[in-house]
């Protein structure tokens, strides 16, 4: 294993990456501007399906540069043991991590968008609003191209300068942490299944939101009914993905108390307030029930966000927000800068 070498050529990596996205997130947020001022145009009603297939377009593209990335860092990060001086495999960072969630978020609603057949052109508005301004939030805040997956790379990039060191004592216990992450999380079946059924579950969430915001503004049960399928549906791929979730945990936070983190506690109580809605449908005949069911949906989505923001400003198990990752360490590396 030559440290310096694979720093250089992940830094190799992160700079070509950044060359390619740098013009793609200029065209991202363009397009994304772009889709905002034809929605607010009712002249260009027609015009809202193509703006939507467009962006998406655009999120596609970006999201195939991105796997790119992705398998040429599985390629260029194995974790070797120091002690044996054997491979233990490679690092898989999934597409659905870091700086890269509210960017497959908004590509996941975009498909949706495309795929939804019932009010359609009612919809397509609050639809290409939410598109636009994840995407706009993805690329200003995210920054999954310039500023890529930070937490790995600085997890990655102080394993290497630990077995540069030489220095068994350094290297050893940098060795079993970034392959204690290797085998419980980036490479774990669970981050291959769980993230996307809740990213699915998401997107479903969304449009039923957009649904129900039509159905108080104009008081018409077929957006009710409209916002309950997709709700339906999100839902299932949500139970589904936090019992999927729940066994890896259990190994994987083995000794910590991450039943008390706020991401596990917000997805909770999101996913009462989605059973509460789905329940509370079953009186909707009730006088003044809708408004009932109405707020419920609301407030359900409301959660669904703050439930993702906690994932970055809440410490936890389950959260970003304590872990301070800024910098990318490859730059401190002997040689490793980006010349």
């Amino acid at each position: 294993m030559n440290p310096l070498a694979i720093a250089n050529q992940i830094d190799g990596l992160i700079v070509t990456l950044s060359r390619i996205g740098t013009p793609l997130q200029v065209a991202l947020l363009v397009a994304a501007l772009g889709l905002l001022v034809l929605t607010a145009i009712p002249a260009a009603r027609d015009w809202r399906g193509l703006g939507l297939l467009a962006m998406t377009v655009l999120l596609v593209v970006g999201e195939l540069v991105l796997a790119w990335f992705h398998w040429s860092l599985y390629r260029a990060m194995p974790v070797v043991n120091p002690t044996t001086s054997g491979v233990t495999g490679h690092v898989a960072a999934p597409l659905w991590i870091e700086s890269e969630k509210l960017y497959v978020w908004a590509l996941v609603v975009a498909i949706m968008g495309l795929l939804m057949r019932r009010d359609r052109r009612e919809l397509l508005g609050g639809v290409n609003v939410i598109v636009g301004l994840f995407t706009i939030g993805a690329v200003v805040f995210g920054k999954p191209f310039t500023q890529p997956l930070p937490g790995l790379l600085a997890q990655y990039g102080g394993y290497l300068q630990a077995m540069m060191s030489g220095v068994l004592a350094s290297a050893q216990p940098a060795f079993e942490g970034m392959e204690g992450s290797r085998q419980f999380f980036y490479n774990s079946w669970y981050m291959w299944i769980h993230p996307p059924l809740l990213f699915f579950s998401y997107g479903a969430f969304t449009i039923s939101f957009v649904a129900t915001i039509r159905m108080i503004r104009e008081r018409r049960s077929r957006f009710e009914t409209t916002a309950y399928h997709w709700a339906r549906l999100g839902y299932l791929a949500l139970t589904t993905g936090m019992l999927l979730g729940f066994p890896w945990a259990i190994i994987a936070w083995q000794g910590e108390s991450w039943w008390w983190s706020g991401k596990v506690n917000m997805s909770l109580m999101m996913w009462l307030l989605y059973t509460a809605y789905l329940h509370a449908r079953l009186y909707l005949r009730r006088r003044g029930m809708w408004r009932w069911v109405a707020a419920i949906a609301v407030l359900s989505f409301a959660v669904l966000v703050l439930t993702y923001i906690t994932t970055y400003v809440v410490p936890g198990a389950h959260s970003y927000a304590a872990e301070g990752l800024k910098a990318l360490p490859f730059a401190l590396l002997p040689g490793g800068g980006r010349g």
